[in-house]
């Protein structure tokens, strides 16, 4: 496990991002001085304790939210909010429930104005990558948990965007569901080599999908260190290759973990 050396050209680059946010009960500082970079295909994720702006990071990527300080680049250009160049996927599955699967996965295709049997044709393509083509017809209710992420995967693939931004979309999902998914995922990315950026607070799934791993600060979050994981593909979670790096990285987490901890409890005896 070695640090990344640094490339010519990125896909996404967050320079130095600050945010703060205020309320009547004081000030939150999130993220101070974040820089974090993805090459193009390269996939990204964002490791560290609750709290430590990972998720803020994303919506600041997304263009959802907006930074106080510093540069958010889609290949070279400022981020300015929102824009079809970026596909969110949240904790929750967030899918229409009077929808039926396939309509689904082809709602932005239609918010874009793709003709419709162009874009029957494309939740169809996008459905069958993720192994719920027999599912087109069926009613969101009948979907499991892990069935549902893969058609919101579907649906944000469906739109083509160059980068993928995923806020630990497996983290309310069983185990054994959770490492299907990983599987379906790395075979996803193989093939269309997106760019994506994964927000987790697991070591070992950070270690099975990306091809760097970011560790984030306790609040307000920057990056403490950065690991690059260069087993073979796919990763399956028991490789004890992969649990001795996770080991290595969990020491560097457990720190940042306890920081955290520490300034939680400086909050509530503050007045």
């Amino acid at each position: 496990m070695t640090p990344l050396s640094p490339s010519p050209v990125w896909k996404l680059e967050l320079r130095g991002v600050s945010k703060t946010f205020r309320s009547s009960h004081g000030d939150y500082p999130a993220l101070k001085g974040l820089d974090v970079s993805a090459a193009p295909g390269e996939f990204v994720c964002l490791l560290g304790p609750s709290g430590c702006g990972k998720t803020t990071a994303l919506n600041i990527i997304a263009g959802l939210e907006q930074a106080d300080k510093g540069d958010v680049l889609i290949d070279g250009r400022p981020v300015g909010g929102p824009g079809p160049d970026r596909g969110l996927i949240f904790q929750e599955a967030a899918l229409f429930p009077w929808l039926n699967v396939r309509d689904n996965v082809a709602f932005g295709l239609a918010a874009q104005g793709v003709p419709h049997r162009e874009r029957m044709r494309l939740a169809d393509s996008h459905l069958e990558m993720v192994h719920l083509q027999e599912f087109a017809a069926a009613s969101v209710h009948q979907l499991s948990g892990g069935m549902k992420q893969r058609v919101a995967l579907a649906r944000a693939l469906a739109l083509n965007p160059q980068v993928l931004l995923m806020d630990e979309p497996f983290a309310a999902l069983d185990a054994q569901t959770r490492e299907a998914l990983h599987l379906e995922l790395q075979s996803l990315w193989s093939a269309t080599r997106k760019t994506i950026v994964f927000v987790t607070h697991n070591v070992r799934e950070a270690l099975v999908l990306g091809d760097r791993v970011l560790l984030l600060s306790a609040r307000p979050g920057h990056v403490k260190r950065e690991f690059r994981c260069e087993l073979p593909r796919p990763r399956p979670m028991e490789s004890h290759t992969l649990v001795d790096l996770a080991q290595t990285v969990m020491q560097d987490l457990r720190s940042e973990v306890l920081a955290a901890q520490q300034e939680a409890r400086r909050e509530r005896r503050s007045p």
